[in-house]
């Protein structure tokens, strides 16, 4: 996988640590100012689907980063 690759995975993987951390504050928010049970639970589940995108992403990076250091 090439740099270029590489750079396009960082730059997704960042957009999506931004989002995750939007939708937490957010939730933060909904909790303070009482907002219904099933809304909550949608952005959590958001919160986690984006959590384990960003685990993926992170677990590729680090393959590749390790590939291009053996060649």
């Amino acid at each position: 996988m090439g740099t270029g690759t590489i750079n396009s995975l960082l730059r997704h993987k960042n957009a999506l640590v931004e989002k995750h951390k939007t939708l937490d504050n957010d939730i933060k928010t909904a909790y303070t100012n009482h907002i219904n049970d099933i809304e909550l639970h949608k952005m959590k589940k958001e919160k986690l689907s984006l959590k384990e995108e960003i685990v993926r992403l992170e677990t590729k990076l680090q393959n590749e980063s390790s590939n291009e250091k053996k060649l």
